[in-house]
């Protein structure tokens, strides 16, 4: 349960980052944690003056006990009430069904664009969305068959969690729909990981290497000059930050 939690409220699922490990852990000792979703029915009451143990350095002790005060109480609680907003995708990843990583995530919120969609697909339906094979399909039809993780959806749908894509990012998704990018180089105003994200959510596909089949290199500063000379050996269109931003109407 204790990992369970803890991959939901990671940075690229549902980034409840005044949350650590070891609270959790003193909230499931607490027994005011059982699933994910009971965090947000926490209040500010419960976790305000709150004692659990946490880890010592000092060896005779082991462990020793930490309270939460007003203010990290009310930074876990604004934290929790930020993390709604976030997109269909990451609270996909944020559920933990196995095999199904950040990017697979994504896919799949693309293809069915609501949670109600994808808890009803069925393994041929699944299996017919390009990068998702049996074991993944089985994985998704076992998760959503499993009463518990539907109540938990549930709730976490009456909490007002992102149950589908929104619509502006429906719009978006078509921009590069189709589209195969590889990145290369630093960027100014982009990191690597976050270039790759708004590739796929606008229905674009990041691949690793350079070919025919390409549509696009991202070029940043850096970038070695045997990849930019492979791609223009291929015709391949060759576009650096602001015109990728161009692209994307950002």
């Amino acid at each position: 349960v204790l990992g369970r939690i803890e991959h939901f409220i990671q940075r690229k699922a549902m980034n409840i980052e005044s949350l650590g490990p070891e609270t959790v852990r003193g909230l499931l000792d607490q027994n005011l944690l059982k699933n994910a979703a009971d965090l947000y029915s926490l209040k500010f009451e419960q976790l305000n003056g709150l004692e659990f143990q946490v880890s010592s350095q000092k060896k005779e002790t082991g462990h020793t006990l930490r309270s939460l005060r007003d203010k990290s109480a009310k930074n876990i609680i604004k934290s929790i009430e930020s993390s709604k907003k976030q997109p269909f995708d990451r609270l996909l990843f944020g559920l933990g069904i196995r095999y199904v990583g950040a990017t697979v995530a994504t896919t799949l919120a693309e293809r069915f664009q609501t949670m109600e969609r994808l808890s009803e697909a069925t393994f041929d339906e699944l299996v017919t969305v390009p990068e998702i094979g049996e074991r993944i399909a089985e994985s998704v039809v076992r998760y959503f068959a499993h009463e518990a993780n539907r109540e938990m959806i549930g709730r976490l749908s009456v909490y007002g969690l992102q149950m589908s894509v929104a619509e502006t990012r429906q719009a978006q998704v078509s921009r590069l729909t189709g589209q195969t990018f590889v990145i290369s180089g630093v960027f100014e105003h982009v990191g690597r990981d976050e270039l790759k994200e708004l590739i796929r959510s606008h229905g674009g596909k990041v691949v690793s290497s350079i070919s025919a089949k390409l549509d696009y290199l991202v070029a940043g500063d850096k970038m070695g000059p045997s990849k930019r000379a492979k791609a223009e050996q291929l015709n391949i269109n060759i576009v650096n930050e602001k015109e990728f931003f161009d692209m994307i109407g950002k």
